[in-house]
Protein backbone atom coordinates (compact mmCIF):
# COMPACT_ATOMS: atom_id res chain seq x y z
CA UNK A 1 0.00 0.00 0.00
CA UNK A 2 1.09 3.15 -0.88
CA UNK A 3 0.75 5.83 2.17
CA UNK A 4 1.09 9.59 2.04
CA UNK A 5 1.62 11.47 5.28
CA UNK A 6 0.52 15.19 5.53
CA UNK A 7 1.08 17.41 8.17
CA UNK A 8 2.06 20.75 9.04
CA UNK A 9 5.96 22.00 8.66
CA UNK A 10 5.54 23.87 11.97
CA UNK A 11 5.43 20.55 13.79
CA UNK A 12 8.25 18.18 15.30
CA UNK A 13 7.50 15.99 12.11
CA UNK A 14 10.99 14.05 12.43
CA UNK A 15 10.39 13.41 16.36
CA UNK A 16 6.52 13.11 16.53
CA UNK A 17 5.87 11.53 12.99
CA UNK A 18 8.52 10.32 10.98
CA UNK A 19 10.66 8.49 13.64
CA UNK A 20 8.15 6.57 15.18
CA UNK A 21 6.79 5.15 11.68
CA UNK A 22 9.58 4.39 10.53
CA UNK A 23 10.77 2.83 13.73
CA UNK A 24 7.92 0.24 13.65
CA UNK A 25 8.58 -2.60 11.73
CA UNK A 26 5.03 -2.76 10.22
CA UNK A 27 5.22 0.21 8.29
CA UNK A 28 8.42 -1.15 6.23
CA UNK A 29 5.93 -3.25 4.42
CA UNK A 30 4.35 -0.47 2.87
CA UNK A 31 5.59 2.65 0.64
CA UNK A 32 5.27 5.61 3.04
CA UNK A 33 5.38 8.95 1.36
CA UNK A 34 6.72 11.82 4.04
CA UNK A 35 7.00 14.62 1.77
CA UNK A 36 9.80 16.23 4.17
CA UNK A 37 11.98 13.03 5.14
CA UNK A 38 15.19 14.25 2.76
CA UNK A 39 14.80 18.22 3.13
CA UNK A 40 12.99 20.57 5.56
CA UNK A 41 11.98 23.10 2.21
CA UNK A 42 8.95 23.82 0.98
CA UNK A 43 8.04 21.01 -2.04
CA UNK A 44 4.96 20.82 -4.74
CA UNK A 45 3.44 17.38 -3.49
CA UNK A 46 0.84 17.81 -6.09
CA UNK A 47 2.69 15.19 -8.27
CA UNK A 48 2.42 12.73 -5.49
CA UNK A 49 -1.62 12.38 -5.03
CA UNK A 50 -2.34 10.44 -7.80
CA UNK A 51 -0.81 7.52 -7.10
CA UNK A 52 -1.23 6.47 -3.21
CA UNK A 53 -3.86 4.87 -2.01
CA UNK A 54 -4.70 6.85 1.28
CA UNK A 55 -3.67 9.59 2.87
CA UNK A 56 -2.81 9.86 6.78
CA UNK A 57 -3.27 13.95 7.26
CA UNK A 58 -1.98 14.79 11.02
CA UNK A 59 -4.68 17.54 11.60
CA UNK A 60 -3.94 18.64 15.25
CA UNK A 61 -3.63 22.57 14.20
CA UNK A 62 -4.84 23.80 11.13
CA UNK A 63 -2.54 24.60 7.90
CA UNK A 64 -2.63 25.50 4.84
CA UNK A 65 -0.62 23.55 2.94
CA UNK A 66 -2.22 20.26 4.88
CA UNK A 67 -5.25 21.59 3.39
CA UNK A 68 -4.63 22.00 0.02
CA UNK A 69 -3.09 18.58 -0.04
CA UNK A 70 -6.31 16.79 1.40
CA UNK A 71 -8.27 19.45 -1.63
CA UNK A 72 -5.89 17.56 -4.53
CA UNK A 73 -6.36 14.07 -2.43
CA UNK A 74 -10.12 14.67 -2.21
CA UNK A 75 -10.52 15.47 -5.71
CA UNK A 76 -8.61 11.95 -6.92
CA UNK A 77 -11.30 9.79 -4.53
CA UNK A 78 -8.30 8.98 -1.83
CA UNK A 79 -9.28 7.81 1.53
CA UNK A 80 -8.03 10.43 4.18
CA UNK A 81 -7.42 9.55 7.93
CA UNK A 82 -7.25 12.79 9.64
CA UNK A 83 -5.29 12.23 13.26
CA UNK A 84 -5.40 14.85 16.01
CA UNK A 85 -4.10 15.03 19.63
CA UNK A 86 -6.30 15.31 22.30
CA UNK A 87 -7.29 18.70 23.56
CA UNK A 88 -6.98 19.86 19.40
CA UNK A 89 -9.47 20.14 17.23
CA UNK A 90 -8.89 19.75 13.63
CA UNK A 91 -10.23 22.23 11.03
CA UNK A 92 -13.34 21.70 9.87
CA UNK A 93 -12.45 21.82 6.21
CA UNK A 94 -10.29 18.21 6.90
CA UNK A 95 -13.13 16.81 9.16
CA UNK A 96 -15.04 17.51 5.94
CA UNK A 97 -12.92 15.46 3.78
CA UNK A 98 -11.67 12.69 6.18
CA UNK A 99 -13.07 9.20 5.86
CA UNK A 100 -12.37 9.39 9.44
CA UNK A 101 -11.06 11.26 12.24
CA UNK A 102 -9.22 9.92 15.10
CA UNK A 103 -7.86 11.41 18.16
CA UNK A 104 -4.04 10.74 19.51
CA UNK A 105 -2.57 10.93 23.12
CA UNK A 106 1.22 10.67 22.45
CA UNK A 107 3.70 9.79 19.20
CA UNK A 108 3.53 5.95 19.97
CA UNK A 109 -0.11 5.97 19.87
CA UNK A 110 -0.82 7.96 16.80
CA UNK A 111 1.68 4.91 15.12
CA UNK A 112 -0.50 2.69 16.37
CA UNK A 113 -3.80 4.53 15.49
CA UNK A 114 -2.06 5.17 12.26
CA UNK A 115 -1.12 1.00 11.92
CA UNK A 116 -4.62 0.22 12.78
CA UNK A 117 -6.40 2.20 9.88
CA UNK A 118 -3.89 0.71 7.83
CA UNK A 119 -4.81 -3.26 8.68
CA UNK A 120 -8.71 -2.05 8.81
CA UNK A 121 -8.31 -0.38 5.15
CA UNK A 122 -6.31 -3.40 3.86
CA UNK A 123 -8.61 -5.72 4.80
CA UNK A 124 -11.61 -4.00 3.13
CA UNK A 125 -9.69 -3.88 -0.42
Amino acid sequence: MKIYIAHPTDMDYENELYKPLRSDGFFSQHELILPHEESNKIINTRDDYKNVDSVIAECSKPSTGVGIELGWFYDERKPIYCFYKIGMKPSGSAAAVAKELVEYSDSNDLANKIRSVIEKQSTCE
